[in-house]
């Protein structure tokens, strides 16, 4: 199915949006935080976030980050990708895929890698569909500092 949205490099004023969309997903955050993060994440060039856009309404988004790492070959990593549930089914997910495809091969990488929790199963769905295979379960583990 064609996506009923415009993918287009995500804008700072895409800031409330992309907050709404992460606190659906189940990360809250305030948009004064994502604001900051997004600030840094349009400045910085390894990292990309799409939105897809559908009649002035922020449909979903997709946030690349280059990753480099002892041992494994360098990936692009999907650190965030979302579609709002009113607009799933529709394509939007596929473009943005196709979109960080673009762009990583692009910056010269070969590999798209996504975490994803282990209870998503329908996005595990939609991922093998798009040719990601399963490489490993793992923990996930954090300190504060």
């Amino acid at each position: 199915m064609k996506a009923e949205a415009v993918i287009r490099p995500a804008r700072l004023d895409d800031c409330g949006g992309i907050t709404s969309l992460t606190n659906e997903l189940g990360y809250p955050s305030s948009e004064d935080k994502v604001c900051q993060i997004l600030e840094m994440v349009l400045t910085h060039p390894d990292h990309q976030i799409y939105v897809a856009e559908s009649n002035n309404i922020l449909a979903g988004y997709i946030h690349l980050v280059c990753t480099m790492r002892m041992g494994s070959d360098p990936f692009v990593e999907i650190a965030a990708l979302f579609v709002h549930d009113d607009f799933q089914n529709r394509g939007i997910g596929t473009a943005l895929i196709a979109d960080a495809e673009k762009w990583a091969k692009q910056k010269g990488f070969h590999f798209l890698r996504i975490r994803s929790n282990i209870v998503r199963k329908k996005a595990h769905a939609f991922f093998q569909q798009h040719g990601f295979e399963n490489l490993k379960t793992q923990d996930v583990f954090r300190k504060k500092l």
